[in-house]
């Protein structure tokens, strides 16, 4: 019985704390979301990756050496591969299906590798434009 009485009122302590708990899970939403900075980052990222993707296409359709080519596909698939979360939430977004909050989260750590991946490609365009 003695055992029983802790547990009840262990629950009685803990329940008020977990609604507190949950509540503000509620309301700090905002930090694991995408604020409006966030999103226009995001969006440039975006086209700037689009954008490096045509350009190479231009550049690949020249003669080039089999070495220049590879370095350049290179690039690209580490572009690709840097950039996959962002390109999956894009297509989220579009198809308008739920987006969770750790998912947002994993994009957002991924945009400095994506950003980088993207100026890696933009610097050899600008390499091979010359």
């Amino acid at each position: 019985m003695t055992a029983w009485i802790i547990k009840v009122k262990n629950s009685l302590i803990l329940f008020p704390l977990i609604l507190l708990m949950l509540n503000s899970c509620t309301l700090v939403q905002q930090p694991f979301d995408f604020n409006q900075q966030l999103k226009d980052y995001a969006e440039a990222l975006y086209k700037r990756q689009n954008q490096a993707t045509q350009s190479l296409m231009v550049i690949l359709e020249e003669t080039l050496s089999i070495e220049d080519e590879e370095q350049l596909s290179d690039a690209e698939l580490k572009m690709y591969d840097a950039c996959h979360l962002l390109n999956e939430i894009v297509a989220y977004e579009v198809e308008g299906r739920f987006i969770s909050l750790d998912f947002k989260r994993r994009v957002r750590n991924s945009f400095p590798d994506c950003e980088q991946s993207i100026l890696d490609v933009e610097l050899l365009i600008i390499r091979y434009q010359d």
